[in-house]
This record gives structure tokens, C-alpha cells and sequence, in this order.
């Protein structure tokens, strides 16, 4: 393959239908980060404990300025800043519990590798988990570019964790988690910015107010002057496909990368059919199977070439040429 075709056939894969679905061959990197070797790790398991735990003290300090106000309680629902940060706290406290399950509960790992049901905790994870990716580098992005004045917003404490640090946080879990992004699931964060447009315009319509006792949520919004509002809503959701996009390419540069580190550290397998002997002179403990494939004693498979009955994907003629999507 030329250069340019590598870097593109793995693109024009993600354009096949399945890949709009929710199925994932290895459901077991959703509890698992991109670089850790072994199956379970105390130091992912801390890091999903810290960052849900950040994201609910977020969610307390953003909450405690209205918390003895009855009359502006419930307007902190309306604004989309606080749905970000919410769906932030959820998505990395499940992420959290269902590592946690994985690591203390091995009897259930077979329920919870279940892909198949439309219910599955991971698939809920996964999907939540690119929203909230997206609405938070989002809401750094429209807040400090138009909404932000200086006149009028403090630069205090709850201000930079809920239009700065969530984007940050979630863009360095990216480089952390195991589980992929795929680009037809690009109408995922379009779906949740559609809804919050028709919430606000719902809002607008019944007679809403901000906290400031204006008639619409957001100044950029308003549905009094309805062109206006529908670029608005426009413009924010083809910037939402833009950096779903750019951090789909930081995905396949994490694989990259990734992949780039094991090398170092990858054992190529032998493929005899009787191992008698080891080049030290002992006996090996390889297990011969009757289809002449040979297992080590942890059962990893020891075959590097085509035996009867087995075909080796990484021994196929033209191999070389395939690549990973």
C-alpha cells in the first residue's frame, strides 16, 4: 500500500453500516485503559475513582451559590454548562463502577461482556462517554469565545471547573481509555445538541427566564428572533461534528502510539509441532493439540504458520498488506 492509502483505508472502514451500531469485539476495553498489559489494574481503577469523584465535587461547588435560593433553584437545569457537567459526573461514575465490578467481582465479567443486549451498561457507558467528550470541549469553546464578559462573569472557582477543566479532564481521558471512537457515531452529540435546542426553544415559549430575568437561556439564542437563533443552533452543531472529527484522529494517534510502545516488548511465536526440547537443553512444557498447533501452558496459541483445520490471519498470503481499523 502507498502512504496515503494506509492512512485512508482504515477511514473508509469506519463508513460501513455496522460500524454506526454499538456491537465491539472486545468489550473488555471499556474497563480497561490503552496502556496497561495485564487484565486488571489498581492504577486505572484509582484513576476512574478520581475523576468521577472530581466531577461530583464539580457538580456540589457549581450547585452550593444557588443552593439557598428557592426562587432561582431550578433555573441552574436550564443552562447547558450544567448539563455538561452532570452528564460528565454520570458518565465517569459509571465508567468507575463498572471497573470496579470488573476487578473485585470476576464472577460477573460474563454479564457485564454481554454487547449484545441494547440495555448493556457499556454500550450506555460508551455512548455517554462521546457526548459528554464532545459537549465539554464544546462549552469551553462557545463560553469563552461569546458568552463569557468580563464585566459580568466572575473568573472565580466554579467558573474555570465547569467551562474549563471539564474539557480538559475529558480530552486527557481519551488518551486514557481503551474503548474506541467511531466516526458514524458522530450523531450522537448532534442528537444532544438538537434536544437542548428544542428545550430551549420550549423554554422560550412558555415564558421562561434566565437568572438574570431575561426572556430566553442564552442571549445567542433567542427564539424572539428566530434566524438569528437557527444559525446559532447551526453553527454549534457543525463545530460539534468538526471536533468530533479532530478527536476521532487523536483516537487512531492513541492507537498509534500505542501500538508503537508494544512493539518494543512484542515475542514472536515459533511454530514447531513437537517441541521436545528447548534450546537449553530442557524439556518444554508446550502442550501439543491434535490439530498440530502447540499452547503453552497459560493456553496461548504458539502458531505462526497454516496448520489443517486452522487458518492463521496473520500468515495469509497478502497479510502484510492488511491493516487494523
Amino acid at each position: 500500500m502507498t502512504k496515503l492509502q494506509v492512512i485512508l483505508h482504515p477511514v473508509r472502514k469506519e463508513f460501513r453500516r455496522k460500524r454506526c451500531g454499538f456491537d465491539h469485539d472486545t468489550p473488555d476495553d471499556f474497563v480497561k485503559s490503552q496502556w496497561q498489559t495485564c487484565t486488571k489494574s489498581t492504577a486505572y481503577l484509582f484513576y476512574r475513582w478520581f475523576m468521577a469523584l472530581f466531577f461530583i465535587g464539580v457538580v456540589v461547588e457549581s450547585m452550593w451559590p444557588v443552593a439557598d435560593d428557592e426562587t432561582s433553584y431550578w433555573l441552574y437545569f436550564i443552562y447547558m454548562t450544567n448539563w455538561g457537567i452532570w452528564l460528565c459526573m454520570l458518565t465517569n461514575l459509571l465508567g468507575a463502577l463498572l471497573v470496579t465490578i470488573w476487578h473485585y467481582h470476576p464472577e460477573y465479567a460474563d454479564k457485564l461482556l454481554n454487547m449484545q443486549a441494547w440495555t448493556s451498561p457499556f454500550r450506555i457507558y460508551w455512548g455517554m462517554h462521546m457526548i459528554a467528550l464532545v459537549l465539554s470541549i464544546v462549552i469551553t469553546i462557545i463560553y469563552w469565545s461569546i458568552l463569557y464578559d468580563a464585566n459580568e462573569s466572575t473568573l472565580d472557582a466554579t467558573n474555570v471547573l465547569t467551562h474549563a477543566l471539564n474539557s480538559v479532564c475529558m480530552f486527557i481521558d481519551l488518551w486514557i481509555v481503551a474503548h474506541p471512537l467511531r466516526l458514524l457515531h458522530i450523531f450522537l452529540p448532534v442528537l444532544f445538541g438538537i434536544v437542548y435546542a428544542i428545550f430551549s426553544y420550549i423554554y422560550q415559549m412558555c415564558g421562561g427566564m434566565n437568572k438574570k430575568g431575561k426572556p430566553y437561556i442564552y442571549h445567542v439564542i433567542d427564539w424572539t428572533q428566530p434566524s438569528n437563533a437557527f444559525l446559532t443552533v447551526l453553527g454549534v452543531l457543525v463545530l460539534s461534528c468538526v471536533i468530533y472529527a479532530l478527536l476521532f484522529a487523536f483516537f487512531k494517534l492513541r492507537l498509534f502510539l500505542s501500538r508503537s510502545c508494544r512493539q518494543g516488548t512484542f515475542v514472536l511465536p515459533t511454530t514447531s509441532k513437537q517441541c521436545d526440547k528447548m534450546p537449553n537443553g530442557k524439556q518444554s512444557t508446550a502442550t501439543p493439540t491434535p490439530s498440530g498447533i502447540q499452547h503453552s501452558p497459560s493456553r496461548i496459541s504458539m502458531v505462526l504458520s497454516n496448520f489443517e483445520g486452522y487458518e492463521n490471519q496473520a500468515y495469509a498470503a497478502g497479510a502484510g498488506e492488511q491493516k487494523s481499523g
